[in-house]
């Protein structure tokens, strides 16, 4: 173990200017019996340990929140990043200790926290406020119902992949570089296959220079900032994207051609795996009705005669892509 070692101050940041010298110790905002440091030790192994320890329940808080925060979109402490005196104030403490208790009873187990809370009759409301929610609690601060909220940008990804039939859900592996629209081979900006082989989200590249472009108009942070909280915004270059990115386009044509390759389909029969599978949920006959009537209008758009129109990878591929822009495909309720 190598032996902790007292160094000076470097007077103005110069470190050939030599000041006193400045004893190790620990934070001092750090409860007093959490700040023993060994004389021939760092200090680094007893700061992990108290940031761990059971004695320090601001640990447990912080993470119970984050991982709250993820769940339900926003956390029980609005500012993930600060628990500080300009922070917000909980707005259930009674929830938010009992959560760090149980997280730390529990061995600090992260799934098993996740598992609590998505078994919870809080996660399993309806998004729907109840009669007179919004009036008595405007902004939803006591849970009374499930918020809407957006997929967050690699989620919105791994989706589409995912109806369209593409996603590998295979673990592991060197991380994919993104499609770029100009790559730079000198900035080792490379380019990367449309699709990302089909790997999910987290193995694409990241890099300072270019982000993915997709998953940027989708508010992914950018890589030089801590974030707890993401920007969520709604601007006009999503729904453009949607409408026109050539990642969108291709999976439409994916998941259309695996839709036709199926021979012993009807119209709506097909409609109704397509609503299963993107929305999980059959459709209701009146939304059957609107979406028969729309591949039946595409199919005279593109002039494919009736008994053609299970067989046009075309027809169905605007099919597809029109359940990728419908309010339902991104936002969680």
């Amino acid at each position: 173990m190598i032996a902790g070692v007292t160094n000076p101050i470097f007077v103005g940041g110069q470190a050939l200017s030599l000041g006193r010298p400045a004893p190790r110790h620990f934070l001092t905002l750090m409860p007093a019996e959490l700040r023993q440091v060994g004389k021939e030790q760092s200090g680094r192994h007893e700061l992990a340990e108290a940031i761990a320890s059971a004695r320090n329940p601001l640990t447990a808080r912080v993470m119970v929140n984050r991982v709250w925060h993820y769940v339900f979109s926003r956390g029980l402490v609005s500012t993930t990043d600060n628990f500080g005196r300009y922070g917000e104030q909980p707005t259930n403490q009674e929830l938010l200790d009992f959560l760090a208790a149980r997280f730390i009873e529990d061995g600090w187990s992260i799934k098993k926290l996740i598992r609590l809370m998505v078994t919870s009759e809080t996660f399993k409301q309806s998004s729907e406020p109840g009669r007179g929610a919004e009036e008595a609690d405007p902004q939803n601060l006591k849970w009374g119902h499930y918020p809407v909220r957006r997929l967050e940008a690699e989620s919105v990804r791994d989706n589409i992949l995912a109806v369209s039939g593409r996603l590998d859900s295979s673990l592991y592996g060197p991380s994919i570089e993104p499609h770029r629209g100009e790559p730079k081979e000198y900035r080792r900006l490379f380019q990367g296959p449309l699709d990302g082989n089909g790997r999910r989200s987290i193995y694409l590249k990241i890099t300072r220079m270019e982000g993915p472009r997709f998953l940027e108009l989708f508010d992914l942070p950018p890589p030089l900032q801590t974030r707890g909280n993401r920007d969520i915004t709604n601007v006009p270059s999503q729904s453009l994207a949607l409408l026109n990115d050539p990642f969108v386009l291709d999976q439409a044509r994916v998941w259309a051609e695996r839709l036709v390759a199926r021979t012993d389909d009807a119209v709506d029969a097909r409609l109704n795996s397509m609503f299963l599978r993107a929305f999980g949920r059959p459709p209701s006959s009146e939304e059957l009705d609107r979406w028969r009537s729309l591949a039946i209008r595409l199919a005279a758009q593109h002039r494919v005669d009736a008994p053609d129109l299970l067989a046009s990878v075309t027809v169905w591929q605007d099919v597809a892509h029109t359940f990728f822009n419908t309010k339902e495909f991104l936002y969680l309720k």
